[in-house]
């Protein structure tokens, strides 16, 4: 008891914002499933759907719930409030919509208790109305139970920025002076890499002690506006977290850090900037605030990105929005069929990304073959006069580029089309696109472990050649890799692709190699969606995706092996159990 009140083992700061059909949820996994000691501090940032009313009910019937009205706006300023008005010895957050397992308060406030430290994180899933999933199945930080640790002991907690995951001493959090901002997204990646930074000690466990709801639509508080002010704010907190550790003379969490930005925070934020709606009437911030952030990156873990996102980031940093989402049209960004750009604006996009100074030599390289060379030798049409002699002109002082393949097997075509580029021939450039014909398969029968490709080709395509059949990536021609030879059977031509000659999981599209005396063509493969049979099932090595209708390319998938499949379907097993009641939470070790 201090001043007459009562100081609980916890105080939980939950900021509200119209969230009335999941508060009651995200209050009861917290009075009812915690068996620690402690206060909800619940503050209402301007809600109008009936959770100011649901809240202060709850306050009525239980006094370990005390509701306050925001005294501003946003997030951040309601969880300053909260912590302002916090009693407890430890302070966690949690958001008005999200979930507390149970155990979890308890599981953290033991470590802490325990250790002395500072701070104790813990592990959480997502989920949304239709799965569950766990965004730290790949990640080591949460893998074992540790106390006592800094953050160079392990640079992995930097790669989790949420506020809510996490329980910390009250006293450490005030006497740090930690506060959230009022920026309309990423409030909270600065005031959680400060307390990382600041902690004497951290604990983790690896107990689930957060359920974090991905709602549809913006009515979470964390929708964005613009895409131009979304990303903005972003990049402002980002660049804080990167002066904030760059204090430190630490490789590792230097790599671990940037790689974090540059693959997944930072490239989700440059996507949303280049697919989104931009500001009008205003000066966009973006390209300044990228800048800035990339000349502090780590050049090493910078050229460890394919050449085409280090591109969409010097993109971004020019404001050349539109070449950026083509770019991204041509990655096949979010999991779509690539799109192959115009030629003429594939080099000029080369040219400006090349021109700000982030790509080295190498990457440049890579650009103009991803984006030009194979752009030109995998077109249906070949490139007009006008188009190869644009391409030419602007190429010409850049034929260093084009001098060798920077794939491990080149194709033919590509062969011919980075000959004609370095010569300086428009008319050898369209020749070079010029490919083969696409040759319709006459079946397509795959089974678990194996696919049976039946073609019929033309006698002037086949006389006195060799068949091979290739297997690539979409979107990613330089992944090609032989996979099988074509051999005659009668009156047909037969290869037969095992799941073994696939290197990795994921979508591998077919073609055909013809080497003949006179040369080599490769030859798009399609086929028609109702002549492809499924014969091993779906839960096979190798099985097929998509459900487009008519003439389809060909592809394969080969499905992970039997034990990485095992692992995942008893990680959403259990995910979904765990997030399917409040009430029957549980709190899960690995």
């Amino acid at each position: 008891m201090t001043d007459g009140e009562r100081t609980p083992a916890i105080s939980v700061v939950v900021p509200t914002h119209d969230v009335v059909e999941w508060v009651d949820d995200c209050l009861t996994s917290m009075l009812d499933d915690q068996d620690v000691d402690l206060e909800v501090v619940v503050v209402d940032d301007g809600s109008r759907d009936g959770t100011w009313e649901r809240v202060t009910a709850r306050a009525a019937a239980d006094p370990r719930v005390r509701a306050f009205r925001a005294p501003g706006v946003g997030g951040g300023q309601a969880r300053n409030f909260g912590v302002e008005q916090a009693r407890g010895e430890f302070l966690a957050f949690a958001d008005g919509d999200d979930l507390v397992p149970r155990g979890a308060y308890a599981a953290m406030l033991a470590s802490a208790r325990s250790s002395g430290s500072d701070m104790v994180v813990g592990d959480f899933l997502k989920f949304s109305a239709l799965q569950t999933w766990s965004p730290t199945a790949r990640w080591t930080g949460f893998a074992e139970r540790a106390q006592g640790l800094t953050l160079t002991d392990r640079p992995q907690l930097v790669r989790n920025r949420a506020c809510w995951n996490r329980l910390f001493r009250t006293r450490f959090w005030r006497e740090q002076a930690i506060a959230y901002p009022s920026v309309p997204r990423s409030n909270d990646i600065v005031p959680m890499v400060t307390a990382l930074v600041a902690a004497r000690t951290i604990d983790v466990v690896p107990d689930l002690v957060y359920l974090y709801r991905e709602r549809p639509g913006g009515t979470s508080m964390t929708a964005q506006a613009s895409a131009d002010a979304a990303v903005a704010s972003y990049l402002t907190q980002e660049l804080l977290c990167a002066h904030l550790l760059g204090s430190y003379d630490d490789d590792q969490l230097a790599a671990t850090y940037w790689q974090m930005v540059l693959n997944a925070d930072g490239w989700v934020h440059l996507r949303r900037y280049a697919r989104g709606a931009q500001t009008r009437g205003e000066q966009s911030a973006v390209p300044q605030l990228l800048t800035e952030l990339l000349s502090l990156r780590r050049t090493y873990t910078f050229s460890r990105l394919r050449p085409e996102k280090q591109a969409v980031y010097a993109l971004g940093t020019l404001g050349e929005v539109e070449l950026a989402r083509e770019v991204l049209d041509v990655i096949g960004d979010g999991g779509t069929d690539p799109v192959p750009m115009d030629p003429v604006r594939a080099m000029r996009a080369t040219l400006a990304a090349a021109g700000t100074g982030l790509l080295d030599e190498r990457a440049q390289r890579g650009l103009a073959y991803a984006l030009v060379v194979e752009n030109v030798a995998g077109r249906a049409v070949p490139v007009d006069e006008g188009t190869a002699a644009e391409l030419v002109a602007l190429a010409a002082p850049h034929t260093a580029w084009f001098t060798s393949s920077v794939a491990p097997v080149e194709r033919p075509q590509d062969r011919l089309a980075r000959a004609a580029l370095v010569a300086g021939d428009p008319h050898a450039l369209r020749e070079a696109s010029r490919g083969g014909e696409p040759q319709v398969v006459q079946s397509l029968v795959v089974g678990r472990t194996a696919a049976q490709v039946e073609l019929g080709l033309p006698a002037d395509l086949a006389a006195g050649a060799t068949l091979e059949l290739r297997a690539y990536k979409p979107g990613r021609p330089e992944t090609q890799r032989p996979v099988g030879r074509v051999r005659r059977d009668g009156e047909r031509w037969v290869a037969r692709v095992g799941a073994s000659a696939l290197p990795s999981e994921g979508t591998w599209a077919l073609e055909l190699l013809v080497t003949a005396p006179d040369g080599e063509l490769q030859v798009p493969l399609v086929v028609q969606r109702s002549a492809v049979r499924l014969e091993g099932g779906r839960l096979g090595r190798l099985t097929v995706r998509g459900k487009g209708a008519g003439l389809v390319t060909v592809t394969l998938f080969r499905r992970p092996s039997v034990v990485r499949r095992a692992v995942r379907a008893l990680r959403r097993r259990g995910a979904a159990v765990v997030a399917e009641l409040p009430s029957s939470l549980n709190c899960p070790r690995r």
